[in-house]
């Protein structure tokens, strides 16, 4: 695919990052050559084309063209791999978070990010690992378990990411880093305000898996006035035997009251939804529950035969009739938006399960995991643009690419000088 003028400034555009003013420079000055903002913007677009350790990072600098280097801030010359490296051992992670909020912020005025896939906006919680390493010199902060019989031990640091999941750029709005001693639901507890008070005018929905399905969590989105969904599972085994108790009675002998059938990969899969109404039951106790949900998933096989069955129990504060049930069960399926877009992204295509460039420390693993973040919300943005195939939007794989082409190409002395437009 050609590359038009238009497609580049928008590329440009992407490279211009909104940077925080807390965002400090740690280095000492007998060593500043390069603009720390442009290696950081840099390092972000390497991330967002698959450069997915800073040897490959250094070659992608190398080739940027006049445009893009001057819309990071960078002079002619290349930073080598050694130079990003020292950088992220001791840069900060504080402004990160601030300079995320207002990407996104920025991507809701151009009207690249709009929740087209779901009318009511949608808050999608999940965890997801960020690093993890077998052995070796153990990272302060880390999680530490064991992952064999002879005892060597596994270090993690996961995230509480968010995700704006009602829009087809599902964008990673902010995250909370789990180290040890932490949990998915006291960082919610931290993470959710922040999200409400930058982009709270932006969705009315929240949803998270069974990890986050708590009688505090619940209240708290009830606080905020914001409704919420949650998945139900054996951490909540009160919640979760009445959802069952009701599910059988709902379910028997009655027609689903939202239906849908899909092809995958030759199975056929079938999604039924069920739900009962259970406001103001004295046994359902989490504020302003108000329905359970029960999806039942068929998957049948090529001969017709149902090869798998799966039942899965949601409670939420959603009144009956707010929505229509084929929006609800849209609703339900939108909980895994963040795993199917973001998480699988940022780990098949940006390869952060693979790669980790600095893990010198736990602030460089947070200032990696924000940078990937930040060039993951910059590759989904310019794949929403490109133009469509088949009524289907363009790989991740060629989303990469073309965004590659776009950085990297000299454009001619004019349009160089009308700038970024």
């Amino acid at each position: 695919m050609a590359l038009t003028e238009a497609q580049a400034r928008r590329a440009l555009r992407h490279a211009d990052i909104p940077w925080d003013a807390k965002i400090n420079d740690p280095r000492a000055s007998s060593w500043v050559v390069h603009a720390h903002l442009g290696i950081l913007g840099g390092l972000a677009a390497a991330f967002a084309v698959g450069c997915s350790n800073l040897r490959r990072a250094e070659d992608f600098f190398s080739d940027l063209g006049i445009g893009t280097r001057r819309a990071l801030g960078l002079g002619r010359g290349t930073p080598c791999d050694t130079t990003f490296y020292r950088l992220l051992v001791g840069q900060s992670p504080t402004g990160f978070e601030e300079t995320v909020f207002q990407q996104v912020k920025q991507l809701i005025a151009g009207r690249v990010v709009k929740n087209d896939h779901f009318r009511m906006g949608v808050m999608n919680f999940d965890g997801k690992g960020t690093w993890s390493r077998a052995g070796g010199e153990e990272v302060d902060g880390a999680r530490q378990s064991w992952c064999d019989e002879e005892g060597t031990s596994l270090q993690t640091v996961g995230a509480l990411r968010a995700v704006l999941a009602s829009s087809s750029v599902c964008p990673c709005v902010s995250q909370k880093i789990i180290g040890s001693k932490e949990g998915e639901s006291p960082a919610f507890r931290e993470l959710f305000p922040k999200v409400c008070h930058h982009l709270g005018a932006h969705f009315q929905i929240v949803t998270g898996d069974a990890g986050l399905c708590a009688r505090e969590n619940a209240e708290l989105v009830s606080d905020h006035d914001r409704f919420y969904l949650y998945g139900l599972k054996g951490n909540q085994p009160h919640l979760l035997e009445l959802a069952q108790q009701h599910g059988r009675y709902f379910s028997r002998g009655r027609k689903p009251l939202a239906r849908t059938e899909e092809r995958y990969r030759a199975n056929t899969i079938v999604r039924e939804l069920y739900a009962c109404t259970v406001a103001g039951d004295p046994q359902v106790d989490m504020k302003d529950a108000r329905q359970f949900f029960y999806v039942n998933q068929t998957t049948y096989g090529p001969d017709g035969d149902p090869c798998a069955v799966e039942l899965r129990y949601f409670v939420t504060s959603l009144p009956e009739g707010m929505l229509t049930r084929d929006e609800e069960l849209a609703l339900v399926r939108l909980m895994w938006a963040i795993e199917n877009g973001c998480n699988w992204t940022m780990d098949m295509v940006l390869g952060e399960d693979d790669s980790q460039p600095c893990q010198a420390n736990k602030t460089s693993i947070e200032t990696v995991s924000w940078l990937r973040i930040i060039g993951y919300n910059a590759l989904s943005a310019w794949r929403r643009l490109l133009p469509a195939k088949d009524r289907k939007p363009a790989s991740w794989r060629r989303a990469t690419q073309t965004l590659r082409d776009a950085l990297v190409v000299d454009w001619f002395d004019d349009v160089l000088r009308q700038g970024v437009t």
